[in-house]
């Protein structure tokens, strides 16, 4: 893979095949027309987790600074809630059939039929709209680009192999090849690009979050019982990958081994279950030994930043990752951060903006006890330097120029013509 030197001073580095002109030099040049975008997602709400969230920011981004945004996407559980979330964006949502893993949704096969858009962006991989996306490509000749959100990680690719080889031999790998370009949010995704698909141009550009007042009120879940007691949350989608299991093992083991912490601090899961059927019993189970851990259920709106901010640590001891908004939006918060190295914001460790953990038990028990032991000052300075690692890297004017940029760069404002002659090298370069 060909790869274009960006900042070593952290985050935002361009692996490409193509230049990016940076957000000042996109501010002294004449303005440029914006192209018609068409967003391409298995599902815009809850259900879509942290891939929905931050296509959700990215496409509110991208409507401020004047780009005309639509998209297509399946009609899934709480579509009608979360759809407010999305404001004025044009949303047009399909019944799904069959598993929902496949994400099968027929009318989003009919209206991509007659789509019409400068480029379509599509989040996510391993699931039908893929093809959906793959046939308007054909069908208009107009160029799609691609943010796989970490699923192209090895963790990820190796789970489900059967129907992961079935889709590649049937349609995945044409999509990906005949992709105008494919959007990594850090440098360890671009790694895994190249290891898996080699040489396809690739652009970094990171999430971000825009800017929101730190919430005031406290969360339902909250208890008088929790007043000056150190306040870990989990907040997300609970599946193994996350390192759930993980991190009860060493809550037990921690509050076993030390009164003080047992008695001093508090784990919270807010979060959704995704194939864990043992979680409540284990919850339960330490509940019962310690009394100092609950799962409080999903957090949505503003209960999702009462949550964060009243919480004294954030703690995601992950196994794999894209780019996790959450780490983010705890940044955001001014809550500090332990996290593991699958998060892929390892820079944060050096700026001190977060605690590194391992994912083993031993490993989560050193960190949650670092983190307890860690005075006042300390928490301060970590939330401080949280906030302007957020500030400096993930922004959203840098954001979305450098997006509009990777448009452009892909052709969303060239003739249809040019890219019926790519698709056609596409093709070749398949066989």
């Amino acid at each position: 893979m060909t790869t274009r030197p960006g900042s070593s001073h952290g985050p935002g580095t361009m692996h490409a095949e193509r230049s990016i002109a940076s957000p000042e030099a996109a501010d002294d040049a004449a303005p440029e027309p914006v192209p018609r975008v068409l967003v391409v997602i298995p599902a815009i709400c809850r259900a879509g987790g942290g891939v929905a969230e931050a296509a959700r920011v990215l496409a509110l981004g991208l409507a401020r600074a004047g780009v005309r945004v639509s998209v297509v996407t399946k009609r899934t559980p709480h579509f009608a809630e979360d759809r407010a979330g999305w404001g004025d964006i044009e949303i047009r949502a399909y019944p799904a059939r069959g598993p929902a893993a496949l994400g099968f949704a027929p009318g989003m096969f009919r209206d991509l039929a007659r789509a019409e858009a400068d480029l379509a962006h599509v989040h996510g991989l391993w699931m039908l709209h893929c093809l959906a996306a793959l046939r308007w490509h054909r069908r208009t000749g107009r160029p799609y680009v691609v943010t796989p959100h970490g699923m192209l990680e090895r963790w990820i690719t190796r789970r489900s192999p059967w129907r992961k080889r079935v889709f590649s031999a049937l349609f995945h790998d044409r999509f990906l090849s005949a992709a105008a370009g494919l959007h990594v949010l850090t440098p360890k995704e671009a790694g895994d690009v190249a290891e898996t698909l080699g040489a396809l141009p690739v652009t970094e550009v990171p999430n971000f979050l825009p800017d929101r007042p730190r919430a005031s009120a406290r969360p339902r879940w909250w208890a008088p019982s929790m007043a000056g007691r150190t306040v870990f949350l989990f907040l997300g989608r609970i599946h193994d990958k996350k390192g759930w299991r993980e991190l009860c093992a060493a809550w037990a083991a921690r509050s076993a081994a030390d009164p003080a912490f047992r008695d001093g601090a508090f784990l919270v899961f807010c979060g959704w279950l995704d194939d864990v059927p043992d979680f409540a019993e284990t919850v339960a189970g330490v509940a019962a030994r310690f009394g100092n851990i609950l799962h409080a259920g999903p957090q949505y709106g503003e209960d999702k930043f009462a949550s964060y901010a009243a919480a004294d640590f954030f703690i995601l001891p992950s196994k794999s990752e894209g780019l996790p908004m959450a780490v983010l939006e705890a940044w955001q918060a001014g809550t500090p951060v332990l996290m593991t190295e699958a998060c892929n914001l390892s820079p944060a460790f050096a700026a001190g903006a977060a605690l590194r953990i391992g994912e083993s038990v031993g490993e989560i028990e050193a960190g949650i006890a670092t983190a307890f032991a860690l005075p006042k000052r300390g928490r301060r300075e970590m939330s401080r330097a949280g906030q302007a690692f957020l500030a400096r890297f993930y922004g959203e004017k840098g954001t979305i120029a450098r997006m509009i940029a990777f448009y452009r760069e892909a052709g969303a404002l060239d003739r249809p013509a040019r890219h019926a002659r790519s698709q056609g090298r596409s093709g070749r370069r398949n066989r």
